[in-house]
């Protein structure tokens, strides 16, 4: 616990050294959320069996359906959302199939 200071290192010292290094490492793990909201709304952009509103035949299945950012990784989140997404598929293709 009060090993060596691995990053950004003891060589940065001042706020202007430690705020170049930030600007320099941060990033989003590319693990972008919302930008395509799923719901009711008149702002979502997919409704809640992940229909693109206006395109016919056309879903999403990833974390951009997601209402807002999580503050958390979203792994489980889009398995969680792949899944539903598969029994939705599997649902629909079994009504297509009864008519």
């Amino acid at each position: 616990m009060r090993g060596e200071e691995v990053w950004p290192g003891a060589q940065l010292t001042s706020d202007a050294e430690l705020d170049e290094y930030i600007r320099a490492t941060a990033h989003s793990a590319n693990a972008l959320a919302g930008s395509c909201r799923m719901g009711d709304g008149a702002d979502a952009v997919v409704d809640t069996r992940l229909r693109v509103r206006g395109v016919r035949g056309l879903r999403v299945v990833d974390a951009s359906i997601m209402p807002a950012m999580p503050g958390a990784q979203l792994g489980a989140t889009v398995f969680a959302i792949a899944e539903k997404a598969a029994d939705i598929l599997l649902e629909s293709e079994s009504q297509l199939a009864q008519h």
